[in-house]
Formats: C-alpha cells, structure tokens, sequence
C-alpha cells in the first residue's frame, strides 16, 4: 500500500483489493511521500556577489600580542603555526572552511560554498573541538613555547554577500557584511576558553547544545546593546527537532488524515509485520508527523525505539541504531538504580 502525503493535506490511498485477494508473503510497506524536489540551493559553489546566509567563526589566542613582544616574531610564528593545524583541522571535519589567518587566529565559514542545513551546529561542534583539542595540548605547547594557548571563539550566523574578491589567492569564495563584522566582535568580548554565539545563531541551535545567557554587551559598530550566549557543550543525541521544542509548536492542522493512516497500520502491526516509509522534501513536515503520532502512542502499548542520523556523521555505520541502543540501555540502569 502507497500513502502520498503533499502540501495540499490530500491523501491518496492505492486500491487494496489486489492485496487482499494476493496472500500476504512479504511485509507489507505503507509510504508516506511528499512531492516536490529539493532546491538547487544547496548545489555547487557560491557565485558570485550572492546574497546568501552564512555562519561565520573568529577565533582568537588569548595574550598573544604580549607573547609576541615578549618572544619575538619567529617564536610567535611557530607558535601559531602549530595551533592553526589544530584549528584548521578542525573546521573542515565538520565541513567548515578557514578563509583567512588573523595572525593571531582564524576566520572560518559554514554554509560556504557549499550550503549546509545545519551550519549553525556545525560551527558550534568545530568551536568545541577546537576547545578540546587545543586544551589536550596546552600543557605540551606550554612546555616548548613558554605559553598556554587559550582561545576565544565569537560565532554569528546571517546573511552576507559571498563570492571572490579581485586579487584574492587561491580563487575561493569569501563572505563580507555585518554578519561577518559581529562575529569579529563577538570574539573580543569572549573570555579566554570560551565560545560566545550571537543571538541569531543561539535562536537557530537552541535545544541541541546547553549555553547560557552571558547578558547585555555593547558591540563596536552596532547601535543597540547585543544579547551574547555562551556555549557550554552539545546535547547529547539532540536533533534540529528539539531545537523547535524548545522554542514551543504551534497547533498542529492539517494532517489528521496521515495520523490516522498511521494508526491504521499500527493497529494492523499487532498482527503482521508493517514497515511504513516516511519521506517528503525538507520542511515539509516528516518530523512534527512522528511526533505527533508518537504522543497519541502514549495510551497504547507500544514499545518505541527513536534514532536519527546526522549530516556530518555519514561515515558512522548504524548510527541511528546505535544511539537508540546506547539511549534505551542507559535508561534501564538509571530505573535499575532507582530501585
């Protein structure tokens, strides 16, 4: 049986007498789909003079410009030199890319030139492994520079106008705009070991990782105090779904028919075996759909198992089941232990 799920909140069922007068021999697949075709958007490189939203990442070794008067320009240079490795690497595991060297840091963009759904996100995991990494160091580069690297790390994420600039080396694309300029700032006002992120980049990452509200912070260049977050770590197993229940859902219309379809294969489920294919084009709806469901199941006894995968873990096999797995036996012990 094929259920077509599309904006229009039509839903067209096939014919089932072929399947009740053919025996059953296989699972039977119910399938959700949506029409449509993902934006040409997210292929190929930025052009030029795009108007196109970004997130961007500064970051910055702490105390370096008394280290550099006090050590002189070629220890500074080796110093920066293993530290922009590390930071280097970093952002492109997670599919960021590094623009230019501050001297003292980097500049780094996400969602260039490639367009990525998850750039925020992306961002904060780069900004937290450089963190992590640079810390794993410090007491080795301390030991051969004479410094303990720290560095403060500003993250916002709007619209900028990427393409190439006249002259540029190496003939990759670049961001300008007030996007880019508030990041810049927003790594000033950070302390030494941390990641402050932008209110627009907290709004779009909110329920995946833990921050908390730092307050108030007059930026260079903007006429309005600006609301800054720090970013603490990530939360484990959190998807950009959560994200949306943190910040509240609206009521929910418009799809009774596919919840019932849904329970209509459930119901069948305790008899035989019923897979059911969920897809649609990005934004459509796919998650608030099991969502929904899944809150009706709570009257029912239904045992529910929830995975999802990650864009930037595509080389992790299983990952889904993994997660579910490792979620599902983590709670049995801590019921064990309360009892």
């Amino acid at each position: 049986m094929r259920v077509t799920l599309n904006h229009e909140n039509s839903c067209y069922s096939e014919n089932s007498k072929r399947q009740q007068e053919e025996p059953d021999r296989q699972p039977k697949i119910g399938k959700l789909v949506s029409e449509g075709t993902m934006s040409s958007d997210n292929q190929g490189a930025a052009s030029e003079g795009e108007r196109r939203q970004v997130t961007v990442l500064f970051a910055d070794l702490a105390g370096f410009t008394a280290f550099s008067e006090r050590s002189g320009e070629e220890a500074s240079y080796k110093l920066m030199e293993r530290i922009a490795k590390l930071l280097r690497e970093a952002v492109q595991e997670h599919g960021g890319t590094v623009r230019s060297f501050t001297g003292d840091g980097i500049m780094a963009l996400f969602g260039v030139p490639q367009a990525l759904e998850d750039a925020p996100l992306r961002a904060c995991r780069a900004a937290l492994l450089m963190q992590e990494r640079l810390a794993a160091r410090a007491v080795e580069i301390e030991t051969i520079h004479g410094m303990r690297p720290q560095l403060r790390i500003g993250i916002n994420t709007g619209l900028a106008v990427v393409g190439r600039v006249d002259g540029e080396d190496g003939g990759g694309a670049t961001a300008l705009g007030d996007a880019i300029n508030l990041a810049a700032r927003l790594q000033t006002v950070a302390q030494p070991a941390t990641i402050v992120l932008s209110e627009a980049t907290h709004r779009l990452v909110e329920g995946m990782v833990q921050s908390h509200f730092v307050g108030m912070r007059e930026i260079k260049g903007k006429s309005e105090p600006q609301r800054v977050f720090q970013l603490n770590t990530l939360r484990t197993g959190a998807v950009r779904f959560d994200a949306a229940l943190s910040r509240g859902l609206t009521t929910y219309i418009g799809r009774d028919r596919e919840l019932e379809t849904l329970e209509r294969l459930l119901a069948e489920a305790r008899s035989e075996l019923r897979v059911i294919d969920v897809s649609g084009e990005p934004g459509i709806g796919k998650s608030r759909l099991l969502y929904e469901f899944h809150q009706q199941l709570a009257e029912t006894k239904a045992f529910v198992l929830a995975g999802s995968c990650a864009p930037d873990a595509q080389q992790t096999p299983f990952l889904p089941s993994s997660r579910w797995c490792g979620d599902r036996f983590e709670s049995l012990s801590a019921r064990q232990k309360r009892q």
